[in-house]
């Protein structure tokens, strides 16, 4: 551990710290007795010793099943959950008819802005900083102290102000433009380097990492794998402590581009890494790879035309349609970042259905790429793991994710450490927590992990309530309101698609008797706890929850300057924004007309049921749900006038392109 690591304290968290090499397949059961094996008869003092060693292991046994399946769901609902983010982004696409644009709002003024127009309206020289502010300041240039001073002010929760970090931003964008498309490591001169996966915005985890292995120096190297934002609730200390550790040493710090960052970021961050360790040569990439991979095209491409993984780029030629070489290049950038090995352990590259972009790959994929480019070893993030590291493909596929405890779970983080000259990586597995799981009691260690899991499961459920009743009722032909429970399972796998496992759930889930799963009482328990809606509407209560992500992010997206709430102004821009785009493309050519600002103040009021001049969260909501209950009484009153009209709920709506969820 350096020198400097006394600067840091962790405060509140248990740390419990975990270290294995590529072998060491150990059990983390260190306390179990070893009963004898002689054949001799047993005193009562060895038969009660036998009693308790197969209570034990039966309850440990029970205690990595629940842990399993509760895992299982954590994992899939994380696909579930980028499945969504595809499905807003088509939303965007139909609504704004066009298909270049994520986030509208944010591209079509980056894409407006010029730019130096850009940096002249971020210029920290033109930045005033109020006598009011306590916070960190930041004078002169970057030095180790106010690199040091900025991690305990964010440990403390204190707040940058923007000047500062503008500051920053300029002068790590200076370094990012410089660097070309992969970060070439070379551990003869840096002995050592530190390979940190996923944070996610969770700082407690980056300062347990800085606090174990030492702050970023100019002997202590580290390469973040992408993923440094989003969920957590400190993505911006997360990403200036990076930049300001890539200012203060260039070449000991590497940042590869994951595929969770704002496009202000991975516009500008390379692409990949490459560790010459001596003995070892290793590629450390985000995702994954695929079989159409070229690393020598994809060192000379343009990166910075990718400002959005998710949306293809225009075409050089000025078009919309990319050339076959273009699509080429666009689907090589999909793989690196969004890539995962086959779950089924199948060989070759198939589309990633979980993710609904690039690919699976199998182990063949793997070694091809691996004796292609002589690697020793690929090492990528990406996805979650229960230790916080796994390997695949015969061990020359290493997964290395650091944030612990993700999105709510009972994971563990882990960083690899590779030494010159040596074959093999160091991983060290932590978790930071804030009680000690030691102490607890079995049940509660069950409920720590499994609550914020089985919650979203629960909310995926409802939200398919209808079509799961019908398929139900489908397959009960003899109308006993009961299904075998195969059958259930089967539905349930088909319906929500995630391939979970259903029999070890149904307890938690369902009721059963005899004759088979009493499938409408997984329905019974389960209301919406939120006082300001109370609906008797069973149909809109449904459409919440199903939409629910989609309209925070919707939300968030109109409340561009993340205060909680959507301003008058926020909200005018957004709506001048949209209908704008429409009258662009002679959608309506009459919309000048229409947004003057006693349309916009007309729609705002309404949505402002408290009249405070903003729109907060569940004002967003509640607008929704009136909005649909009155298009429901319309179609319904308009069935019952002319029985031949069809009745398509919600259909009308624009929300009924999709939804958003981290």
């Amino acid at each position: 551990m350096c020198s400097s690591c006394h600067y840091l304290n962790i405060n509140g968290c248990q740390i419990v710290p975990q270290v294995a090499s590529h072998m060491d397949n150990i059990s983390k059961m260190k306390n179990v007795i070893k009963l004898p094996t002689s054949k001799t008869p047993q005193t009562p003092a060895e038969k009660s010793a036998a009693k308790i060693q197969n209570a034990f292991r039966t309850h440990q046994a029970r205690l990595k099943l629940k842990n399993q399946a509760a895992w299982q769901i954590h994992e899939k609902l994380e696909y579930a959950s980028e499945q969504t983010e595809s499905k807003l982004k088509d939303m965007f696409e139909k609504l704004l008819k066009a298909s270049s644009s994520l986030s509208p709002s944010v591209s079509k003024l980056l894409h407006k802005a010029k730019e130096k127009e850009l940096l002249r309206l971020t210029n920290p020289d033109d930045i005033v900083v109020e006598s009011s502010y306590r916070g960190p300041h930041i004078q002169g240039p970057i030095t180790r102290k106010i690199f040091v001073d900025l991690i305990e002010a964010f440990q403390k929760g204190q707040i940058l102000h923007e000047k500062y970090v503008c500051e920053i931003l300029h002068q790590g964008r200076t370094i990012l433009k410089s660097l070309p498309n992969f970060n070439h490591i070379d551990l003869a001169n840096l002995k050592h380097v530190f390979i940190v996966g996923d944070l996610h915005g969770q700082l407690q985890d980056l300062l347990h990492i800085f606090n174990s292995n030492g702050l970023p120096t100019i002997d202590n190297a580290y390469v973040f794998n992408g993923d440094f934002v989003d969920r957590g609730n400190n993505s911006v200390e997360v990403i200036l402590i990076l930049i300001l550790a890539l200012i203060l040493y260039p070449s000991s710090v590497f940042l590869n581009r994951g595929n969770h960052e704002d496009i202000m970021v991975t516009v500008r961050l390379p692409l990949y890494s490459y560790v010459d360790a001596g003995k070892a040569k290793l590629i450390i990439m985000h995702g994954g790879i695929s079989d159409r991979i070229n690393l020598k095209k994809l060192n000379n491409l343009p990166r910075n035309r990718y400002v959005s993984i998710e949306v293809p780029p225009e075409s050089k030629q000025g078009g919309k349609r990319l050339t076959e070489e273009e699509d080429l290049e666009y689907h090589q950038i999909q793989d690196l970042f969004w890539s995962d090995p086959d779950p089924k352990g199948r060989k070759g590259c198939r589309p990633n259905d979980d993710r609904k972009m690039a690919c699976f790959f199998g182990s063949d994929v793997t070694n091809a790429f691996i004796k292609k480019y002589n690697l020793s070893m690929i090492i990528r993030s990406h996805q979650v793991k229960q230790d916080g590291y796994e390997y695949a493909h015969d061990g020359r596929l290493l997964t290395v994710f650091s944030a612990s405890n993700y999105c709510g779970g009972n994971n563990w983080g882990a960083v690899v450490r590779w030494d010159f000259n040596e074959e093999e990586p160091w991983i060290i597995s932590f978790k930071t927590e804030a009680v000690d799981l030691d102490k607890v009691s079995f049940n509660k260690k069950v409920t720590l992990f499994e609550d914020p899991a089985y919650h979203s499961l629960i909310e995926k459920i409802l939200s398919n309530k209808s079509q799961l009743l019908q398929e139900f009722e489908k397959a009960d032909k003899t109308k006993s309101e009961r299904l075998p429970l195969t059958t259930w399972s089967d539905i349930m796998t088909i319906v929500l698609i995630l391939d979970l496992p259903w029999l070890t759930l149904r307890t938690r889930l369902v009721q059963e008797d005899g004759k088979g799963i009493i499938y409408r009482s997984m329905f019974d328990d389960f209301v919406i706890s939120n006082p300001k809606f109370q609906m008797q509407n069973a149909g809109i209560m449904e459409d919440l929850y199903y939409y629910k992500d989609m309209l925070l992010a919707l939300f968030n997206l109109i409340d561009y300057n993340h205060s909680g709430f959507i301003s008058r102004n926020e909200f005018a821009d957004i709506i001048r924004l949209l209908l704008a785009d429409e009258n662009e493309n002679g959608v309506n050519d009459k919309v000048s007309n229409i947004v003057n600002d006693e349309y916009i103040e007309e729609l705002s009021s309404a949505m402002d049921f408290d009249k405070n001049g903003k729109i907060d969260f569940n004002e967003f909501l509640e607008s929704f749900r009136i909005v649909n209950v009155k298009s429901q009484q319309r179609q319904s009153h308009s069935k019952q006038s002319t029985p031949s009209s069809s009745s398509s709920p919600l259909k009308s709506s624009i929300y009924a392109n999709g939804k958003k969820g981290k």
